[in-house]
């Protein structure tokens, strides 16, 4: 969730790498061009010490869009 609300309250943007609790800091914006079309973008949050490793995952997979800061979505 990306500063979302619900019935508990503020969340704040966590980092996507399991078991990582940290604030994400890192938008990883990637998709599976063979399930989804150019429109379908999907985002991991990563803090800084995962953000390499998040975007390898998705890069050697050829689905890395890019990543940007979170502030500049």
């Amino acid at each position: 969730m990306i500063g979302t609300v619900d019935a508990v309250g503020p969340h704040e943007p966590t980092c996507s790498r399991a078991g990582c609790e940290a604030t994400g800091a890192w938008q990883v914006r990637w998709r599976n061009p063979r399930i989804h079309g150019e429109e379908r973008v999907k985002v991991w949050l990563a803090c800084a010490e995962h953000c390499d490793y998040l975007r390898e995952f998705v890069a050697a997979r050829n689905f890395l869009i890019d990543v940007v800061p979170l502030e500049h979505a």
